[in-house]
């Protein structure tokens, strides 16, 4: 019996000492459980789940397409910015242009800027402007799903907002650019800033609309390849600049400069067939930029008064003054526009920084352009350069009264030979259609009316190329009264067409220019309402963009 008993406490402590070699560590028995060091028992002891750990948060991206995400680490650029605001008049309520001169409403007709046009206000009021006026209509979705009242292309948004560029990366441009206006304008937050000319929240200049730089590619100015001055100034021509867009490219937008050849001195007189040797037809002339639109055939609208095959300038300022610095003052080669709209400034710790403001102050030009021109002297110069523009324009014989006089007069052509359009109570649509069939008529009042209207077209190119270009007073007043001079001499010979055509054809037609002098009288001979325009985007604002839209109208 004593044997027995010792061979089981033999067996029990062989066990126990094979469930592990070392006091500190788990011990294992045999069966593969484990000893419970309290009741010195084996036992399954269940395994220990690992602690799950929380979900790491991906950092939340700085939105800087918001140009308040710039302000903490450009404090002065954004106070600066901020004050693009000050520009504005002080009712608040942009100047209508339309009312200060009527003779816009028949230059345009059939065209959005008939319907609305203002004067420019800051750069804060970019996105509010473009969402409220009345060229961009009032497209509402109907109870198809569909858009109805759609104005404009998408490419309208591009000078507006730097979200524009946003969506270039996301959809790109081709699909942004190939849709109606207001389909993008869930998109639209940020009015024009920092994004719009600098890497996302960085100090370093970039363009961020494709179209600008290969346009710049194709003039030799390629961005990268520029000095800061000139990379200045091309992010400026993003917006300041002569453009289109024909529907031949998903409706992208486009410069007139594709005639160039890089590094190659361009000269587009050949094509219409001119023998001057004063470089009219080089580079950014208007001549150049007629001649290649004319070579295309292009034209932006038919004018819905006179039937003429039209052209609408935008804001050609980056022509103007490279054409100034290019070829007259060749001295000015460093001079860009942030040289007088974006001067250094200083701040309180002795910081330099460019001023954001984007407005004209001669006290603040730099000790370059203070040491030949007076500060004071501006005011005085620049109100006498406005008065010679002014005075091509709106005398007697100047062209705003007399592109209204040849328009109506060529409307009273048409009409004389039974062409019915806007005077017949015909729509917009409809005059535009029988004037565009009668012009492509094979027969003698085609050719008349391709001969009167041609000039038309041209002259009100030229005024178009000079008047739509902000502050020409300033950045090229030789340029204007150039541009001004040469509209004029053809009004001259167009007048004299028309007024023998209607000897022809109304021997009796008087033309009376108290019937033209208000936008109250030329807006409904112009096919527009502007009553029910006004209702109807009333309606827009209300119904989709205060709804949906994520502007914050000011």
């Amino acid at each position: 019996m004593k044997l027995q008993k010792l061979a089981i406490a033999v067996a029990v402590m062989t066990a126990l000492s094979a469930c592990s070699d070392d006091d500190d560590k788990t011990k294992t028995c045999p069966d593969g459980t484990e000893l419970d060091p309290d009741t010195n028992v084996c036992v399954v002891i269940p395994p220990v789940e690992p602690p799950v750990e929380p979900p790491v948060e991906p950092p939340v991206e700085t939105d800087f397409y918001n140009s308040d995400n710039w302000q903490e680490t450009f404090p002065d650029q954004y106070t600066t910015w901020a004050q693009t605001e000050e520009s504005n008049p002080e009712s608040g309520v942009p100047t209508d242009l339309l009312e200060a001169n009527p003779n816009l409403v028949s230059a345009w007709a059939g065209y959005g800027f008939a319907k609305d046009y203002n004067r420019a206000r800051g750069h804060h009021f970019a996105l509010t402007d473009i969402i409220k006026t009345l060229r961009t209509g009032a497209p509402l979705i109907g109870h198809d799903g569909e858009i109805v009242g759609e104005a404009m292309k998408a490419s309208c948004w591009s000078c507006k907002s730097p979200d524009v560029g946003r969506m270039f990366e996301e959809v790109g441009e081709g699909k942004f650019a190939d849709n109606g206006w207001s389909v993008w304008g869930e998109e639209m937050p940020n009015t024009i800033g920092c994004a719009d000319c600098h890497e996302l929240g960085e100090n370093t200049l970039r363009l961020s609309r494709p179209y600008a730089s290969r346009a710049m590619d194709v003039i030799d100015k390629t961005f990268t390849a520029e000095n800061h001055d000139s990379q200045a100034g091309q992010t400026c021509a993003q917006c300041h600049v002569e453009y289109y867009f024909d529907g031949n490219d998903s409706k992208k937008v486009r410069y007139p400069w594709d005639h160039w050849v890089p590094g190659v001195k361009t000269d587009y007189k050949e094509v219409v067939s001119y023998t001057g040797t004063d470089g009219l037809y080089e580079g950014f002339a208007a001549e150049a930029q007629l001649a290649f639109y004319d070579e295309k055939s292009f034209k932006d609208w038919t004018n819905a008064i006179s039937g003429a095959p039209s052209l609408k300038a935008q804001h050609p300022e980056y022509e103007n003054m490279m054409d100034r610095t290019d070829h007259v003052m060749s001295n000015h080669l460093d001079f860009s526009c942030n040289t007088c709209h974006m001067p250094k400034s200083t701040n309180s710790e002795g910081q330099e920084y460019s001023n954001h403001k984007v407005a004209f102050d001669a006290n603040k030009l730099p000790a370059s352009c203070t040491g030949c021109h007076d500060a004071d002297a501006f005011e005085s110069k620049f109100e006498k350069r406005k008065a010679d523009i002014n005075a091509l324009r709106f005398d007697a014989t100047g062209t705003d009264p007399r592109l209204t006089e040849v328009h109506f007069k060529a409307q009273a052509i048409w009409a004389a030979n039974g062409i019915e359009g806007l005077e017949a109570g015909k729509t917009i649509g409809e005059a535009k259609a029988a004037y565009e069939g009668a012009l492509a008529a094979d027969n003698e009042l085609a050719t008349e009316m391709n001969s009167l209207l041609g000039k038309v077209r041209n002259a009100q190119w030229f005024w178009d190329s000079a008047t739509a270009s902000h502050g020409i007073y300033a950045h090229n007043p030789a340029e204007a009264i150039r541009l001004l001079t040469k509209s004029n001499t053809i009004l001259d010979a167009a007048i004299i067409e028309a007024d023998a055509l209607l000897g022809k054809y109304d021997a009796d037609y008087v033309y009376d220019a108290t019937k033209y002098d208000s936008k109250a009288k030329v807006q409904p001979l112009a096919g527009l309402d502007l009553d029910a325009m006004k209702t109807s985007k009333e309606e827009f604002i209300k119904e989709r963009v205060e709804k949906d839209w994520p502007a914050e109208l000011r």
